[in-house]
């Protein structure tokens, strides 16, 4: 292990008589022994004394994490074991909530993959939700999308089942390793999986519809009259006609209005 990136600590000085806050000036190569202490030279932010200083390795290190979620970006201080052991692609330890390492900020390290903690300045992590599987759904007559999200380590498997959006549907093939897969037994880790084909054969519950579309009603009079082109096998819609109105002598007109027989 390399010697640690400390810029400030809380060290003894000499010159107050007790611990106070110090800025590192130089740290000593002899710290990546193991079971070395830190030594090198501090100055005292209180008195500016300035004097070397010899202090034990810390068991853990404050960091800063910055997390990706989505177009959102949030940065917090996180405290980890000093010897733990962090690489790209890996999870970040101690954490509650599953988090990627996409990047490792080491000085003089641009491109590390894998280091100590008590070596790395700052951790570009993203949030783990698990695979995402994109999964085609039978419903009776019509077929829809949804998208399924699980953890880790799940297999698929053709003739098992799989919960979708709260209901459980039937596996009946996997797109996966460029082609699709039908045959019963046929499975793959969830991570792979293109695209799960799926039928529901649950009846919905008594009373809903939500298998078929429903009808769609005719929002005017003149849509429902309209002379747009029928199919030959329809009547069509059938509509009362009017008689002209026969004039009477004073120059008026009588209402004689009369469907045709």
């Amino acid at each position: 292990m390399s010697t640690p990136p400390i810029g400030a600590a809380s060290l003894a000085c000499d010159n107050c008589g007790r611990t106070t806050p110090h800025r590192i000036l130089r740290l000593d190569r002899g710290a990546d022994r193991p079971g070395a202490s830190l030594r090198g030279v501090a100055r005292c932010q209180v008195c500016r004394f300035t004097h070397p200083f010899v202090a034990p390795v810390p068991d853990e290190v404050e960091r800063d994490l910055i997390v990706s979620s989505g177009a959102e970006t949030s940065r917090r201080r996180i405290r980890l074991a000093a010897n733990a052991q962090l690489q790209v692609g890996g999870t970040v330890p101690g954490l509650d909530a599953p988090m990627t390492i996409r990047r490792l900020d080491a000085p003089g390290r641009p491109d590390a993959a894998q280091t100590p903690a008590a070596e790395v300045r700052t951790i570009w992590a993203v949030r783990d939700d698990g695979a995402i599987v994109r999964v085609s759904l039978v419903e009776g007559s019509r077929t829809r999308s949804a998208v399924v999200r699980l953890p880790h380590g799940t297999v698929l498997e053709v003739g098992s089942e799989l919960d979708v959006e709260g209901r459980r549907a039937a596996i009946v093939a996997l797109r996966a390793a460029g082609q699709t897969w039908r045959r019963p037994g046929d499975r793959f880790p969830a991570d792979q999986v293109q695209r799960a084909y799926t039928r529901r054969t649950a009846m919905p519950p008594a009373g809903r519809r939500d298998w078929s579309r429903s009808r769609g009603r005719p929002t005017s009079v003149a849509r429902a009259t309209s002379t747009a082109a029928r199919s030959r096998s329809s009547p069509g819609t059938r509509v009362a006609r009017r008689v002209p109105r026969a004039r009477s002598a004073d120059g008026g007109a009588d209402d004689q209005s009369a469907s045709p027989s």
